[in-house]
């Protein structure tokens, strides 16, 4: 491994205490959890430099590909992303990234299903953590290639399962992004009118929420 485990964090915008720094060092690398990588990969304020936070790296894209709440500390770490992404990819270092972003993309959308949010409104369970994963990569995908959305959606376009479809459906009107022709292009003409029949039978609920009617009324 080119960087080794860091001595000390230097904390270099003075953000955290000494006590919160020697808890994240002190720990085995497979002591680390969602909270520890947020707190070194804090976006504009790491817990430490470039070169002390290239050690963790590997240790967050593995965590990253393994554990859900991944996407709770995600945006913080695709902002630090961002920031090194000129010296990440000279290191060798995005790939990685990309591969444990796609990982947390497809485990995140494995599932779609509608459930009640305030009593009376129904949101597809999870929408705020794969908004949130979204808006990171579009964010990303400018100034780092390598994250497009196109590589995710091919991917994910070669094992593509009815939850996917379910989801790009969804998140193709929720982000006003994805065209119908190139929802099309990725999902096949069953799996597509399969997505919307599944929403189709909440209908009476769907119209009665601004927000999901927005979404219904965009579909083809």
């Amino acid at each position: 491994m080119k960087y080794k485990k860091p001595a000390r964090l230097s904390d270099p915008m003075n953000d955290f205490s000494p006590e919160e720094l020697a808890g994240i060092l002190s720990k085995q690398d497979t002591e680390l959890d969602w909270r520890d990588f947020d707190r070194l990969f804090q976006g504009k304020l790491p817990a430490g430099t470039y070169e002390e936070l290239c050690y963790y790296l590997p240790l967050a894209c593995a965590y990253i590909e393994n554990h859900a709440d991944a996407c709770d500390f995600f945006e913080h770490f695709s902002v630090w992303i961002w920031d090194h992404y000129e010296r990440l990819k000279a290191d060798g270092l995005i790939a990685p990234a990309v591969s444990a972003f796609h990982a947390l993309f497809r485990k995140a959308t494995s599932s779609f299903s509608l459930e009640e949010n305030g009593g009376h409104c129904l949101y597809p369970s999870a929408c705020g953590p794969v908004e949130s994963l979204l808006e990171a990569l579009f964010r990303l995908s400018p100034a780092c290639p390598e994250f497009s959305p196109d590589i995710l959606f091919s991917e994910l376009k070669e094992d593509m399962s009815f939850a996917h479809a379910e989801w790009i459906v969804y998140i193709s009107t929720e982000m006003g992004s994805l065209s119908p022709e190139w929802i099309r292009s990725v999902i096949s003409a069953s799996e597509y009118q399969a997505a919307l029949d599944v929403l189709d039978e909440n209908i009476d609920v769907i119209m009665g929420d601004e927000k999901l009617y927005a979404f219904w009324g965009k579909r083809i």
